[in-house]
């Protein structure tokens, strides 16, 4: 069926896809000749990293608390308008490289960007809330870097 609901005959079927194949391979063909700075992909890491240390250490000196808080509330506002504008700069943030092989297991997408909790968990323990939270900026930050200026492939 098309998008109205009606029949569609084998040709018109094989034209549809060959025109989707042909768009999908457009569209990556352009994503690859996009230029975006690598600030983005800095900015948009040590936003991340200094929001959440800010956040983790407001806790800890209570006479710098609202300061370091509200720094730390900035920086992530700043990470994320620096998400929307690189988003927004001739096409889409590619997150996860969806062109793997047909072996590519699906766990193995999420398995980077998982990496941040893990390691703030174990922070967690012996530092409590202040250590998951610098922790998780200091990895997160990390782990987008690596991921943004493609260092490293989910």
């Amino acid at each position: 069926m098309d998008s109205t609901g009606a029949p569609m005959d084998a040709r018109r079927a094989k034209d549809a896809l060959t025109a989707a194949q042909a768009a999908q391979a457009a569209a990556r063909a352009a994503t690859d000749r996009r230029t975006r700075p690598r600030g983005y992909a800095v900015g948009q890491a040590l936003c991340f990293a200094a929001g959440f240390t800010a956040m983790g250490l407001a806790d800890r000196n209570p006479q710098w608390g609202a300061w370091l808080l509200t720094g730390g509330l900035l920086s992530l506002a700043a990470f994320f308008a620096l998400v929307w504008i690189g988003a927004h700069h001739g096409g889409v943030t590619r997150w996860f490289d969806r062109r793997g092989g047909a072996g590519r297991l699906a766990w193995r997408t999420w398995l980077l960007p998982l990496a941040p909790i893990a390691v703030s968990m174990l922070a967690a323990i012996p530092y409590g809330t202040a250590g998951w939270l610098v922790a998780f900026g200091l990895a997160g930050g990390l782990e987008h870097l690596l991921r943004t200026t493609g260092a490293v492939t989910a």
